[in-house]
């Protein structure tokens, strides 16, 4: 069972972007296919500073201020007034991003000789984006604009980084909707098709895109938007994504929520059991995101164990349900070795 991984969703409580790259790689070490940024200029608030950036540009205005101390609480924008809202004035900051990680990976990759290890550019789906930044009624108006900026931003990076990045799509709004509906989430994707806007948006990228899906209940504040019964839309979503994947683009893995935030992951067998109907294409992996500092480490080790009796096979990586971005450094390290911890158990 020592073959796990240890994924990180992509935020870290870091001064810098280097500070956090190596925080992470020192704790999980080869443990890591891929290596995210920590998301530095973001990591507390994820979303907020990309729209604020939006505002500043004159592609958006703010419609209700909000105080952001909940996701319930968030400012709301709209089109900037007499401005028809396209991609091409929007800049998301993601190629920035890349462009100040990728020497880093590099550098980091030599120092360790882990020449496979690739660089993690996370970005909310444009469903996601749109939702938080205008709620529904920017979903249907101004999804196809945060998808063209979002997609620029995915050619630039792979011109500039090739195989050498993958990127992950993080579906935020998609996933507490699919929770929020349950048992009628199946219907709640096909009718908004949740699964198919990350398929299709996977299909705009560059033939080659090395992709990843981070499914998630958010962590504002380390507070989820919702909570999960049980995993079955967790399962549904993942299966709709792996079922509608475009051909040329590689889904190098779908991570999963089994935390909620401040909420530990459940130790019951029954919440577990959909995930025996995970149907991912051969290659992708499934990361199950229970690693928290809750319970202890015994704990979570006979939750792992619960876990891969009912897949029937080891996971391949575990995680955290979300960044670490929210929560204070020491924790973050601590959550850190305990992934490295739960991956390495026999």
């Amino acid at each position: 069972m020592g073959a796990r991984n240890v994924h990180f969703v992509g935020s870290f409580p870091a001064e810098s972007t280097d500070d956090a790259m190596r925080a992470m790689l020192d704790g999980a070490g080869s443990r890591l296919r891929t290596l995210p940024t920590g998301e530095v200029r973001r990591y507390e608030w994820y979303i907020q500073p990309i729209l604020d950036d939006l505002v500043a540009q004159g592609a958006l205005e703010v419609k209700r201020e909000g105080s952001w101390m909940t996701s319930h609480e968030r400012t709301i924008h709209r089109a900037a007034r007499g401005v028809e809202l396209t991609g091409d004035m929007m800049e998301l900051g993601y190629l920035g991003e890349a462009r100040e990680a990728l020497p880093i990976l590099r550098t980091l990759r030599a120092e360790r000789d882990l020449p496979e290890l690739a660089l993690q550019i996370g970005m909310p789906t444009a469903f996601t984006l749109a939702f938080i930044a205008m709620g529904v009624r920017g979903v249907r108006r101004h999804r196809k604009a945060f998808q063209d900026a979002s997609i620029r931003d995915v050619a630039a990076i792979r011109e500039l980084a090739g195989d050498d990045v993958v990127v992950q799509f993080e579906a935020t709004a998609e996933m507490v909707l699919m929770a929020r509906t349950q048992p009628l989430h199946r219907w709640g994707d096909t009718a908004l098709g949740l699964g198919r806007g990350i398929a299709e948006m996977a299909a705009a990228t560059p033939p080659g895109t090395r992709i990843g899906v981070h499914l998630c209940l958010g962590s504002m504040k380390n507070k989820a938007r919702t909570t999960l019964r049980d995993t079955r839309p967790l399962v549904a979503l993942a299966n709709s994504i792996a079922r509608q994947w475009p051909s040329g683009r590689t889904l190098e893995f779908i991570h999963g929520p089994l935390a909620a935030g401040d909420i530990p992951p459940s130790t019951r067998a029954d919440f577990y059991a959909p995930l025996a109907g995970l149907e991912l294409p051969a290659g992708a992996r499934f990361y199950a995101g229970l690693v928290h500092e809750s319970p202890t480490e015994a704990a979570q080790i006979e939750t792992l164990h619960l876990i891969e009796t009912v897949l029937g096979h080891p996971l391949d990586g575990v995680a955290s349900a979300c960044g670490l971005g929210r929560r204070p450094r020491p924790i973050a390290d601590a959550l850190v070795a305990r992934a490295d911890l739960l991956a390495s158990a026999g």
